[in-house]
């Protein structure tokens, strides 16, 4: 270790983030309290490595504390800032700051607000709005033996085809309260870490997550439709690219913004199996989609 860095002499620490072919670097303040924060980080992040680094490298995010609220904001792009007034929101902060960085320099292509398990070897994504219930079918499938790729964002780290996606490495969620599911509150109980007033969050054992970086081919792209009138539990049918294709439009981010999201993403749509998961019951949603997907 080398002594006397200017980190140690003021308090301050700097992690390094693994990324795509670089490390992406956060330098904690002293005043932000940087272990207490690290160990906040790793609760989010719990199979993304981040290490502390001796050497005085410029940092991408610089993490600061200003009259009451913990500030994160980007250095190394026009990434802008978010204020938090404590510890884990802080961390949470600077999560999505990270996943920002990974496209600002470069180490995807796009970023899709998806849940995804990966079925026989090959991502299946749940993509759509909010309380559409994607975590949940990518728990309920991993209580059924299926790896949990994602929760709430994956990498779409090609514009193929063919297309891949990795893994972020982040806590699953399960949103509160817990729908009834066959091995579900099991599962919680067991990997619980952290909840707030809608959200828990779970470290997931080795055998049912991925780590950061997990690579995938992308197998198909599903559309969740929770409805309770529906007559059947679950039906899974094809959908027209233009829906699927609309959808990942509203659910994508990159730094290159419309004129590229809208293109590349109507193109995924064209090259990827699109469907529509229109269900009542999550148990038989997660059925069908094993039995669908699970050759």
């Amino acid at each position: 270790m080398t002594p006397n860095t200017s980190s140690e002499i003021d308090g301050s620490q700097c992690l390094a983030f693994a990324g795509r072919g670089r490390d992406i670097h956060v330098r904690l303040a002293a005043e932000t309290a940087p272990d207490d924060l690290a160990w906040a980080i790793g609760l989010f992040v719990p199979r993304w490595p981040f290490r502390r680094v001796d050497n005085d490298v410029a940092p991408d995010i610089a993490v600061t504390f200003r009259e009451d609220s913990y500030c994160v904001r980007a250095t190394s792009w026009a990434g802008g800032e978010s204020l938090a007034k404590d510890p884990h929101n802080a961390a949470n902060a600077l999560v999505g700051l990270l996943i920002d960085g990974l496209l600002a320099h470069g180490m995807a292509a796009h970023c899709l607000h998806a849940a995804a398990a990966e079925i026989d070897g090959r991502a299946v994504l749940f993509c759509g709005p909010g309380q559409a219930g994607k975590s949940t079918l990518a728990l309920r499938l991993a209580v059924r033996g299926f790896r949990h790729l994602a929760d709430d964002r994956i990498l779409l780290t090609s514009d193929g085809p063919p297309y891949h996606v990795a893994a972020l490495g982040l806590a699953a969620k399960a949103r509160e309260p817990l729908p009834p599911g066959r091995g579900l509150v099991e599962l919680v109980a067991g990997r619980w870490q952290l909840a707030d007033e809608t959200i828990s969050y779970l470290h997931l054992e080795d055998e049912e997550a991925a780590d950061f970086s997990r690579e995938c081919p992308l197998g198909a792209l599903v559309v969740p439709r929770r409805d309770p009138s529906c007559t059947m539990a679950a039906e899974l049918k094809r959908a027209a690219p233009g829906e699927i294709a609309r959808t990942l439009i509203e659910e994508t981010t990159s730094p290159a913004g419309p004129a590229v999201i809208v293109p590349a993403m109507t193109r995924l749509a064209d090259s990827v199996d699109g469907f529509i998961l229109s269900y009542r019951d999550g148990d038989a949603a997660a059925d069908v989609l094993a039995n669908t997907f699970d050759r």
